[in-house]
C-alpha cells in the first residue's frame, strides 16, 4: 500500500503539533496566561490536524459495504 501526499502531511502536522506540545517546561508552570497561549497555539491545531486529516484520509479510503 502506497502512502499518499495528503498521509505524509497529516503525519508530519500532527508529530509537529505533538512535540510542541511536549516541549518540558513550556509553559512555565503556574502561568495561566501563558498556559492558554500554549493550548492555543498547539493544542487545538492539534485536534483540527487530526481531525481534518481523518476526514480527509476517509475520503480516500472509502470502506466497502
Amino acid at each position: 500500500m502506497k502512502i499518499t501526499k495528503t498521509e505524509k502531511i497529516w503525519l508530519l502536522a500532527v508529530t509537529v503539533f505533538y512535540l510542541l506540545y511536549n516541549l518540558p517546561y513550556v509553559p512555565a508552570y503556574g502561568d495561566s496566561k501563558a498556559m492558554f497561549i500554549h493550548a492555543g497555539l498547539t493544542i487545538v491545531p492539534l485536534w483540527i490536524a487530526v481531525y481534518v486529516g481523518l476526514i480527509k484520509v476517509y475520503k480516500i479510503y472509502k470502506l466497502k459495504k
